[in-house]
């Protein structure tokens, strides 16, 4: 499905016993003004302006995590409560001096605090445990409680984390079990010597294939949905011995958290999700059995699968610390894990625990997320931890299509050729034979077909996909015009190969197939058709189709940063991500019951191929120090140039912050002799501003070298919308001001002698002109240019004061009815809540359930909600149940009131007030002038009888 496709109107949800009706009614309206299908979805066309329903079955949890199949990551990021307590779980990692978790728990027992242990983490790394909180002992937050104990380093609340679903595309169905090698375009020869594998090239790891480098004698620990080990391209056996030597499984298939329980066990298996499986693919997927003739990118590693997320994809950070944890103790070499939690902040206790795995000596390589839609300052835990590798994604110059397999023939020529072609709606049932007739001098059949036109009934009718908005012509105003002369089937083609991704789906009376043939196929048949010649194609359907790989060619956005890559910086002004490698139209491996194969977008993929470069590096270098390893792939990378999402611009670079390094390149990161002392450079805000910064070049080589020294600048963007009052955050692509920092060096160029050094001291003078209140970031490259050897250093900055900014600002928090304001002393009856089996604090009805509703300027580390007795100037009772919230992004956020506080107490019939709290940029928490503050208006809350 396109980023583009969004259906708007009313939807309506039925839920019962963990499964859900989804009704849809809205309008059908792609930005190209095309109709769609939404993937597994029923739509049902009613009318020619095109209303349409859509109903699916499924599971809640899926459910949640649907909205990035409408739009990208945006809707569902908006909608995320990141950081909710909710059930009263928490993580603490323990004081030095607590032993063991019975001792804390029975400092807990000492306090009044009732606990129902969940998971204990055992490690040098962290010492800890994860508990629910049963009840407390007066009316104190459980937050403040916890943190105020001896035996308790640290706490954090429990959180549900969803596994951060790609874009799919999948291949269509098909009774093919042994399937058919690509025939036009080939992507690997037989010879596994020669990678031509297109993200192998564009990475240069084909170039250390090609010296015989895999990976060899590594371990790769994958954090993930598990691996289908049974697929013949990953090895097919789990255990010593095989590919998958190693694994557990945390979740089990229907683990749900907060609803049903974790089931553990010692297979990791997967065959319900096809996440996993996918990633491993990328890292390691063999020639021998692989039907497509790719492998991954080191072939020689072991893998360690470490399931996470069960069928519904959903987990908790407390499992993912087991998680990271066991793979750590086990002897993971690198640890992969394509998931974040969208937040922006180091201490998150994820990302603390990444950053300590890699203190220890363990790379750990993450996605960067798929938010790029919500613009600057979206980095995702655990990739903001301190060293820990964050990966973005780039678009391949390919875009591999996973179609059904049919074939034409040109007069009365028995040879036939074979092409491939993608199912629409109506699906044909059944084989079909017919030649082809070419609407295109028709008008396309936009209007009424000419009383000439010949009787399409055994005919197959050639379209262009039209862009509808522009046009004013629909795909049913065509199948109409089709249909009146008697046309049964169509064949559409678009003149670009990325429109390949979209079933197109025509709801004309009277069709019997629709499909879409890539460009090339068409303008093939066209000339044909012009040479007066009869084609004849022969389109298979019902259960007689085979699957067909085409590689065609991505001439507008391959080679460039994918719109739906996260950007960066972290809040506290760290480079993220570090690094980026293809991850946008990615062909991998897939469970064996889902297809075998399947092509994904997003950051899922980017990140377990950098995952595969490190280990090609270690095998060169004979080292998997992280420090260094993140070094070299930054320094050695190549930075791209801007795409805004629509068109590229050749002339000006992307932004660091959307790419880090760059792209990495693996064989230059290999052989490199040349090594900077730091991997990136952060000028900080205009309060902690450092205008010079200095970095050693290290020559580990035999000969000297001269470099010259330059400034890449990119473009200087606005977080925040010009002009806007209150304040809101800009979206992708940020508004661009035509303001530069100034970089200068000590010495624009210098000679590094063999085995010796030299420092190279940076000045910064941040951009002058721009408005400091909308949150300027400026970003560059620095390069080092010599006659053998290119290196860059990424830079970032913020021309503004981040602790300036707002977090709340009056007019975007307020209790609310949905998205509307509710005046003051409404009346709201509510079920009277049972502590024992407290009520989900995370959603309610919004009309009938008293909730403040959000919206932050930027991220806060900690967002707070208290009630207040009587009205704004009236007394602290506590917090409201589910809060306070930590380290967020600036989504937005709604406090339910269900008549309880985060100790348990029961409120009181009567009249209350919200105080939301939220802690600035920056800020001291225990300074009560770093916090904004905003007091809802007076309400009622009375139970029901």
């Amino acid at each position: 499905m396109r980023n583009s496709y969004l259906g708007f109107g009313h939807r309506v949800v039925w839920v019962c016993s963990g499964v859900g009706l989804l009704i849809d009614i809205g309008y059908i309206t792609a930005s190209n003004g095309r109709a769609y299908r939404l993937n597994g979805f029923i739509a049902l066309k009613f009318d020619v302006v095109g209303l349409f329903v859509r109903m699916r079955l499924f599971q809640i949890a899926s459910a949640l995590l649907g909205a990035q199949a409408i739009s990208a990551t945006t809707l569902r990021r908006a909608a995320d409560t990141t950081g909710t307590i909710g059930s009263g779980d928490f993580i603490v990692e323990f004081a030095d001096t607590v032993k063991s978790a019975s001792a804390f728990y029975d400092a807990l027992e000492a306090e009044g605090i009732g606990a129902n242990p969940r998971a204990e983490f055992n490690s040098r790394l962290f010492n800890g445990a994860s508990f629910q909180v049963l009840n407390a002992s007066d009316g104190k937050q459980i937050l403040q409680q916890l943190e105020a104990l001896t035996q308790v380093k640290a706490v954090w609340p429990v959180r549900p984390v969803r596994l951060n679903m790609p874009e799919t595309s999948e291949a269509p169905a098909s009774n093919d079990t042994t399937g058919d090698d690509l025939r036009r375009r080939q992507i690997t020869p037989r010879d596994a010597t020669e990678d031509t594998f297109s993200p192998h090239v564009m990475t240069q790891v084909d170039k250390l294939r090609g010296e015989g480098v895999t990976g060899k004698g590594i371990r790769v620990a994958i954090i993930d949905s598990g691996i289908d080990y049974t697929h013949p391209a990953l090895g097919g056996c789990f255990g010593p011995g095989c590919l998958v030597e190693a694994g557990w499984d945390f979740t089990g298939d229907d683990f749900l958290p907060g609803t049903i329980e974790a089931k553990p066990d010692a297979d990791p298996m997967d065959d319900c999700q096809g996440h996993g499986t996918h990633v491993a693919g990328t890292v390691a997927a063999q020639l021998e059995g692989n039907k497509y003739g790719f492998t991954g990118a080191a072939p020689g590693v072991k893998l360690a699968a470490y399931r996470a997320w069960g069928c519904r994809a959903t987990s908790t950070n407390g499992i993912l610390l087991s998680a990271f944890i066991r793979a750590f103790e086990e002897g993971a070499d690198i640890i992969s894990c394509s998931d974040g939690d969208a937040g922006g902040w180091p201490s998150d206790v994820w990302s603390v625990l990444a950053t300590r795995i890699v203190d220890a000596g363990v790379p750990v390589v993450i996605s960067a997320g798929n938010d790029g839609g919500l613009g600057l300052f979206y980095a995702s835990a655990p990739a903001t931890g301190r060293g820990v590798t964050g990966v973005g994604a780039v678009t391949n110059t390919m875009f591999p299509a996973l179609l059904t397999a049919a074939s034409y023939a040109v007069e009365s020529n028995k040879t036939s050729q074979e092409f491939g072609f993608l199912p629409g709606f109506p699906e044909l049932t059944g084989n079909v034979t017919l030649s082809l007739w070419s609407a295109v001098d028709a008008d396309n059949a936009c209007s009424a077909l000419p009383d000439d036109t010949p009787d399409l009934s055994k005919r197959i009718v050639l379209l262009e996909n039209l862009d509808a908005r522009a046009t004013g012509c629909y795909p049913q105003d065509q199948g109409t015009n089709v249909v009146a002369k008697g046309g049964q089937y169509l064949l559409y083609y678009a003149k670009d190969n990325l429109t390949m991704r979209d079933e197109l789906y025509n709801y004309a009376e009277g069709l019997q197939g629709v499909g879409t043939v890539p460009p090339y196929v068409a303008q093939k048949w066209l000339s044909l058709l012009k040479e007066g010649k009869t084609v004849t194609v022969t389109l298979p359907g019902g259960n007689n189709t085979t699957v067909r790989l085409e590689q065609l060619e991505n001439n507008v956005s391959g080679g460039y940063m994918g719109d739906l890559s996260s950007w960066g910086p972290t809040w506290e002004l760290a480079m993220n991500p570090q690094i980026a490698a293809p991850g946008a139209n990615i062909l991998s491996t897939f469970p064996m019951a889902m297809g075998g194969y399947r092509v994904m977008t997003g950051t899922s993929m980017s990140a377990p191929l950098v995952a595969g470069i490190y280990a090609l590096i270690g095998e060169v270098r004979g080292s998997l120090k992280p420090e260094l390893l993140r070094r070299l792939i930054m320094s050695t990378a190549k930075p791209l140039d801007w795409f805004d999402g629509k068109k590229a611009h050749p002339d000006i670079p992307a932004p660091a912050t959307q790419q880090g390094g760059g792209i990495a390149q693996v064989f230059d990161a290999a052989y490199t002799t040349i090594e900077l002392s730091v991997e990136s450079i952060s000028f900080n805000d205009t309060d902690h501003f450092i205008g010079n910064k200095t970095f050693s070049v290290n020559n580990t080589g035999s000969s000297d070298v001269s470099l010259q020294l330059s400034h890449r600048k990119a473009p200087t963007m606005y977080t925040l919308q010009p002009d806007l009052s209150p304040l809101m955050a800009a979206s992708f692509p940020n508004p661009i001001v035509e303001e530069w920092a100034d970089i200068s060096f000590s010495s624009s160029k210098i000679n590094v002698p063999a085995g010796g050094s030299v420092d190279v001291t940076v000045t910064c003078t941040p951009p002058e002109n721009v408005n400091g209140t909308l949150l300027p970031v400026y970003s560059g490259h620095i390069a080092l240019t010599g006659s053998n050897s290119s290196l860059v250093l990424p830079y970032l900055g913020v021309a503004g004061s981040m602790y300036e900014i707002p977090i709340l600002q009056p007019s975007q928090v307020y209790l609310a009815n949905y998205n509307n304001e509710v005046p003051a002393n409404k009346t709201y009856t509510i079920p009277r809540p049972d502590p024992a089996n407290p009520p989900l604090t995370d959603r309610g009805d919004e009309d009938t359930t008293p909730n403040v509703y959000i919206k932050p300027t930027i991220g806060t580390a900690a967002l707070h909600v208290d009630v207040l007795s009587g009205g704004a100037k009236g007394d602290v009772l506590g917090a409201l149940a589910g809060w306070p919230l930590l380290y967020l992004p600036r989504s937005d956020q709604r406090a339910y009131v269900k008549g309880l506080l985060a100790d348990g107490t029961v409120l009181d019939e009567g009249v209350y007030s919200l105080r939301v709290s939220a802690l600035r940029v920056f800020g001291d928490k225990a300074d009560k002038d770093d916090w904004d503050v905003v007091t809802t208006v007076p309400f009622n809350l009375k139970y029901e009888s």
